[in-house]
């Protein structure tokens, strides 16, 4: 059951779920306030916690605003490759197969049409990041499957507003966000053994967290990192 309240003149949408404990997000893009609750939570209950957090929620309502500035693909802008800030240097192409992105340490070279617009340089970019992540996410299916004994009958990436990933147990069918291009490997490890350990235990029941902390036992710090991000995983 969803509701809305205001605290300090910031809304805030209360989520009562059965649940033991009190979960506060802000998210992207424009800093919404959702704080999750157990059933029984009086209103009051879920006011004094906002209340205590509001310093918290203004530091990254701050942080997520700045980090959801358009991109423009233009040279000097920083984009993260797999958690290292890397250059932008745009390049004009010569010719079509000419066209693409090319990485020497932090620097990225996109080369584009000249008189490009913004889209046609990000979709270049795009291109770029899905094959960087189907490597590298790639590797990681392959040995975690194997470690865990389960089977992946076949997966996906795509952009995703709200999740860095999910699983259908039923279809053994894994997608992945292309936003987990620009995160650190550890975090992209993370979502892999989340979404694989869904095909053993498909809902967030003790057990799940059992199995996360026996096959990867710094969770906890992987996913406050991915939490900073504003997306969940399922």
């Amino acid at each position: 059951m969803n509701r809305q309240i205001e605290v300090d003149g910031i809304p805030v949408t209360v989520v009562r779920k059965q649940i033991k404990s009190f979960n506060l997000y802000v998210k992207a893009p424009d800093g919404q306030v959702r704080l999750s609750v157990p059933l029984r939570t009086s209103d009051r209950a879920a006011r004094a916690f906002v209340h205590a957090h509001l310093d918290w929620i203004a530091r990254q309502q701050r942080a997520v605003r700045a980090r959801h500035i358009p991109r423009r693909c233009e040279s000097g802008e920083s984009i993260p490759v797999f958690g290292v800030r890397c250059v932008l240097e745009v390049r004009e192409a010569q010719s079509r197969r000419d066209c693409g992105v090319q990485r020497e340490e932090n620097r990225l070279m996109l080369t584009a049409p000249a008189h490009s617009t913004c889209e046609q340089r990000e979709e270049i970019l795009r291109r770029w990041q899905r094959e960087q992540l189907r490597e590298t996410a790639g590797a990681l299916l392959a040995h975690w499957a194997l470690r865990m004994h389960v089977h992946v009958r076949e997966w996906h990436i795509k952009r995703m507003k709200t999740r860095w990933g999910s699983c259908n147990c039923g279809a053994q069918r894994i997608w992945l966000n292309l936003a987990l291009a620009e995160q650190p490997p550890a975090c992209v490890e993370y979502v892999v053994v989340h979404e694989l350990c869904h095909l053993l235990e498909p809902s967030h029941s003790e057990r799940f967290w059992r199995l996360m902390t026996q096959f990867l036992p710094d969770w906890p710090q992987r996913r406050a990192s991915l939490n900073r991000k504003e997306q969940t995983e399922t």
